[in-house]
Formats: structure tokens, C-alpha cells, sequence
């Protein structure tokens, strides 16, 4: 049951992240759409669609990777000093990148 809730709180934030990141995942939509539908040669085609979404990708990663990371050490701070202690230190190279 613990798994359960855990999974469904994880989807919860990352679904909160995309929603935060609308807007770009908007205009990705859009530029791929538009490529897709214009541009008629198949290689400049593909080639425009691999670096427009690889683009988009990296751009929001960043920001829902920073909203994860945030939300994950106000959990943290919830806790009682010595359990902050023991995550701290599990998770002490993940922190200091």
C-alpha cells in the first residue's frame, strides 16, 4: 500500500511539472506539427524534427528536474532532524551535483 501511495504521489508532481511547463510543450506541438504538415523534403524534414524536439526535451527537463528536486527537499525538511540526517546521507552525491 505504501508502494501504491508513493507511486501516485510521484505521478502527481511530475504531472504538476508538465503542467507548470505548458507553454513550451505547446510551441513543440506546434513546430512539429508545422514541419510535419510544410516541409516537403523527407531528410531536411526529419533532420528539423529530431533537433526541434531534442531541443524542447532538454529545455523542460531542466525545469522539471529543478520542480522535482524541490519539491522532493521540502518533503525533507518535514522530517525530524535525525531521518533529514540519515537521507542527507544516502543520497549525499545526488545532492552535492
Amino acid at each position: 500500500m505504501l508502494n501504491f501511495l508513493a507511486i501516485i504521489s510521484t505521478l502527481k508532481i511530475i504531472i504538476i511539472a508538465l503542467f507548470k511547463n505548458w507553454i513550451p510543450i505547446l510551441f513543440a506541438g506546434l513546430f512539429l506539427f508545422l514541419i510535419f504538415n510544410f516541409i516537403e523534403m523527407i531528410w531536411l524534414k526529419w533532420f528539423l524534427a529530431v533537433m526541434t524536439g531534442g531541443a524542447f526535451f532538454y529545455s523542460i527537463y531542466d525545469d522539471i528536474n529543478l520542480f522535482i528536486q524541490k519539491k522532493a527537499f521540502e518533503k525533507i525538511n518535514t522530517l525530524d532532524s535525525e531521518s533529514q540526517e540519515r537521507v542527507i546521507k544516502k543520497h549525499r552525491d545526488r545532492i552535492n551535483k
